[in-house]
């Protein structure tokens, strides 16, 4: 039996994928099966993100794994601008939205 990883893997079908720490995102369901993944990262940790998902073209499909419970097939649908942010205890952060639907079997 696997451990929960602490991890978030997404996963392209050319075999690229990148794992972020399950505490940078945020899942939310919205309507019509369209999940919003929102990273919230130190500034450093950002880019590796953001390169990964900015080649993506509209319904092309990945997965994405929670803690190695089990692969969603799921398409891209869109990524939103970068934004530079500061907390409310004042630490710089970014934060960066992606946009899944996800696959229906």
């Amino acid at each position: 039996m696997s451990e929960i990883s602490e991890n978030i893997i997404f996963k392209r079908n050319s075999g690229e994928k990148i794992e972020v720490p399950q505490k940078f995102v945020g899942l939310k369901n919205k309507q019509n099966g369209l999940l919003a993944v929102n990273f919230r990262t130190p500034p450093e940790k950002i880019d590796d993100i953001k390169t990964f998902f900015v080649g993506f073209r509209s319904s092309e499909p990945l997965t994405y794994d929670i803690g190695n419970t089990g692969k969603v097939k799921c398409y891209f649908k869109g990524i939103s601008p970068l934004l530079k942010q500061t907390s409310e205890t004042g630490l710089e952060y970014s934060f960066l939205s992606v946009t899944l639907q996800e696959e229906y079997e």
